[in-house]
């Protein structure tokens, strides 16, 4: 057949950053050129509404489609989109009013979407979780090229990326609680570092949500230094435990030899302790 009368689809890549899971310093999170905040709305008590601004740091307008999806938690804390939510996940699409549902953002321009919790009076106690997905929206051109290979009879297709961003959105309803654990604490090598791994272990109604720290405490005494962080960092409902690997970052003039690497799991922009252990360094 000739490469002329071949018909070649158009390949869309689907790259989703799935915010709230990950561990990241500031309130604003960009992926490309789109960066959101913040990057977690949580609608609890008299807080019945919210605003994320989104702000397009690049040089050509973007339009994005904006939609609330279901996203599952695996033990590693990555998250994916689902069509039917796993047992014992409450999902908040029939709870959050938005708009607008599709922005265009010029460069360097800003916009803001609101959110509204439209709660009935008999919703049953819970945590309700959806993402909200800020996807966008290719040039209607865009991806159609194909080009013959003149004399070797092949084709070429332009692949098209389409990226987006997802944050939390979160209703709670009801007295709710949460207790969490470490455990399984161990060092272990990462290529020419060290990393420490530990499994969360989460109990209750209501996701884990705080910053992890790690401190190098010498055997010999003197200040804690700190040799690793990772803010942050949820355990979502359902899911029971999570599977935690910290990289080791020793901080210039400080050498790790005996002593106790202790880890603190701590209320995000807070000085509560939600869990605590520690690892013993011969």
């Amino acid at each position: 057949m000739r490469p002329s009368r071949l018909i070649a689809g158009i390949a869309l890549l689907l790259m989703i950053a799935g915010l709230a899971g990950y561990s990241r310093p500031a309130a604003a999170q960009g992926f490309g050129d789109l960066v959101v905040s913040p990057t977690r709305v949580e609608l609890e008590g008299r807080n019945r509404s919210a605003t994320v601004t989104l702000t397009n740091r690049g040089a050509e307008s973007a339009l994005f489609r904006i939609s609330l999806i279901a996203m599952e938690m695996d033990e590693t804390g990555s998250l994916k989109a689902v069509d039917q939510p796993p047992a014992g996940m409450l999902t908040a699409e029939e709870l959050v009013r938005y708009a607008p549902r599709q922005v265009d953002i010029p460069p360097g321009g800003t916009q803001t979407v609101r959110l509204v919790l439209r709660k009935p009076t008999d919703l049953a106690p819970g945590e309700y979780r959806s993402h909200m997905f800020f996807r966008a929206v290719p040039a209607e051109d865009a991806g159609r090229a194909i080009d013959e290979k003149a004399g070797q009879g092949g084709v070429s297709v332009k692949l098209t990326p389409i990226f987006g961003i997802t944050i939390p959105v979160i209703v709670r309803n009801g007295d709710l609680d949460v207790k969490v654990a470490l455990s399984d604490l161990a060092v272990v090598p990462d290529k020419d570092k060290k990393k420490l791994t530990f499994k969360l272990t989460r109990q209750g109604n209501k996701s884990a949500y705080g910053d992890v720290k790690v401190e190098y405490m010498p055997a010999g005494g003197g200040a804690p230094v700190v040799v690793g962080e990772i803010t942050r960092l949820a355990v979502f409902t359902p899911n029971t435990e999570r599977k935690v690997e910290v990289p080791i970052v020793v901080p210039p003039g400080t050498t790790l030899g005996k002593g106790i690497l202790k880890v603190l799991y701590r209320q995000v922009d807070g000085d509560t302790t939600l869990a605590s252990g520690e690892v013993t360094l011969p």
